[in-house]
């Protein structure tokens, strides 16, 4: 530690360097989770068999980790796959809390959430600034050169990379990829 910068206080969180690798951070821990349900699932129906998919969840996790090409879209597949499978169960807890039986709708509501997160999870994945964050570019080595007062900025909505003035924003600008409002708490959500 050579740089009072990079000093962690005791007894805080270390906070990443910059959104792309808090997000990558993310994303792996959420892939060692579902990789680990879909262990025991193997386990529990397949028995010692499931080492060998244990095995190549842990050679994925290893690559996407350290950033391997040849991880990326590895990662985004597993977790839509368990996806699908949270999305049937959901699908039969409905029909058991239609029957009659609410004691699911807990569980309901966390495999919603599950899925929910997910998605989120794999639309990162086609994310072009994720992309180059995960293959270790930057925005910045691109040579763009932003006019006076414009500066990058991200659409709350759906992330997108937009070069703005943000002395010109105003209620009424939309983002020209997801149609939503670039400058949130306008007059119609007070």
């Amino acid at each position: 530690m050579s740089d009072a910068d990079e000093m962690i206080l005791a007894g805080s969180r270390p906070q990443h360097s910059n959104p792309i690798d808090a997000l990558h951070s993310r994303t792996s821990f959420v892939f060692v989770v579902d990789s680990l349900i879909v262990t025991f699932f193997f386990y529990n129906i397949f028995g010692q068999l499931a080492l060998f998919p244990a095995f190549f969840f842990l050679a994925v996790w290893a690559g996407y980790r350290n950033r391997a090409a040849w991880a990326y879209w590895f990662v985004p597949i597993i977790i839509g796959g368990l996806t699908l499978v949270f999305v049937f169960l959901l699908f039969l807890n409905v029909l058991t809390i239609l029957s009659g039986s609410i004691g699911g709708l807990i569980f309901a509501a966390i495999l919603g959430y599950a899925i929910f997160s997910s998605i989120r999870f794999i639309r990162v994945h086609f994310h072009p600034v994720y992309k180059m964050g995960y293959s270790g570019h930057s925005i910045y080595d691109e040579g763009h050169k932003l006019p006076a007062n414009e500066m990058l900025a991200a659409c709350p909505s759906c992330l997108a990379v937009l070069a703005v003035n943000p002395l010109l924003l105003s209620y009424e600008d939309r983002c020209p990829h997801c149609d939503s409002p670039l400058v949130l708490g306008g007059p119609e959500e007070e």
